[in-house]
């Protein structure tokens, strides 16, 4: 698996073992396409750079690669000081925002503009519609507004202005789960502050918790990247020793988390390379390897689910029902109820 081999050279920092150098540059031409649906174009080229830069016969694909990277790395830069300037905003108005989700996870990388994000992800909570107010008072165009965020246009950023951290309809652990998350990051003290962005970043138990929580549902219900695996394997090894493992396995058990961490993380160690020195830490190496497979055969993810219609929608749910038995203890129909459920009886958030 070729992609794995980049993962693994990007997280050890070791060369990459497969022989890329043997490839043409047809097939280079292909890896580059399957990165770019993988949500990892930037991460490869950082790995795969120099032995590009002496293969004279790849031309047109060095500089398809290059200019994709910089692409994505220029937008991530730019995306970052239009955060700064919300932030600024934010904080001017007595508000506290946490981001979270994509642009948490980019610190983790070894550059963050490594890391392909795209809306920006902020918690605001009780604050969120004077936060929005805020945000449009400074050039900002609130577009829609959902259950649980506002989505507001910031300059060219699009913001998803948090008073939700989840989808908290359906079953009574989703509302249990939300209600978690909330104090997680009303405990202000152990947020992180981030001072370029005059934003906070949340606890790295809220981080861990619902990372795997967010990561689970769409692999359930739209399948996963390799960014994802790779963002798991990165935060893993950089906080392993800030986590509270008890803890969080404990959670993990309570919110059915716990086969789907287990497999992320046995990922994370056997074919990406982190070195796991808690003894706490415990992986499911035959899940993992099923799991990886099918990430990286299928590339099911919601970045090309656009053009699937209804039918091949519902073919794969089917064929992927396995998912919902070994990972979730539940069952694809019994999901489909509560969705259901959620989104025709239980128009707004009752926690």
């Amino acid at each position: 698996m070729l992609l794995v081999d980049i993962c693994r050279a990007y997280v050890t920092g070791e060369g990459v073992r497969s022989d890329f150098d043997s490839l043409d540059a047809r097939s280079m031409g292909r890896i580059f396409d399957e990165c770019a649906a993988h949500g990892i174009t930037v991460v490869a080229y950082a790995v795969l750079r120099d032995m590009l830069a002496h293969r004279v016969d790849m031309r047109d694909v060095k500089l398809r690669w290059a200019l994709s990277a910089e692409r994505i790395a220029g937008r991530y830069r730019k995306q970052c000081l239009l955060a700064a300037d919300a932030g600024y905003c934010l904080s001017a108005a007595g508000i506290d925002a946490v981001v979270f989700k994509g642009p948490a996870l980019s610190r983790y990388y070894r550059r963050p503009e490594h890391r392909e994000c795209g809306d920006l992800d902020i918690y605001t909570g009780c604050d969120m519609e004077r936060a929005s107010s805020a945000l449009a008072a400074a050039g900002g165009v609130v577009e829609a507004v959902t259950l649980k965020n506002t989505h507001v246009l910031y300059k060219g950023l699009m913001i998803e202005n948090h008073c939700s951290t989840t989808d908290a309809r359906g079953r009574r652990s989703n509302r249990e789960f939300e209600m978690l998350m909330r104090e997680l990051l009303a405990s202000r003290d152990s947020c992180r502050r981030i001072d370029d962005l005059q934003m906070l970043l949340p606890p790295v138990i809220f981080t861990a918790i619902h990372t795997l929580r967010h990561a689970l549902h769409h692999y359930l219900w739209e399948g996963i990247a390799m960014r994802h695996l790779l963002d798991w394997a990165l935060f893993v090894e950089a906080e392993q020793d800030n986590i509270d493992w008890p803890r969080f396995y404990a959670l993990c058990e309570k919110y059915r988390l716990r086969a789907f961490a287990d497999a992320l993380t046995a990922i994370a160690a056997e074919s990406f390379g982190v070195r796991l020195s808690h003894e706490s830490i415990t992986y499911d190496s035959v899940l993992g390897s099923r799991i990886l497979h099918d990430v990286v055969m299928s590339c099911n993810h919601a970045g090309r689910s656009g053009s699937r219609t209804r039918m091949s929608t519902l073919l794969r749910f089917w064929s992927g029902r396995w998912k919902f038995r070994q990972l979730y203890d539940s069952n694809f129909f019994a999901e489909m109820f509560y969705i259901a459920k959620g989104s025709l009886f239980q128009r707004h958030l009752r926690l």
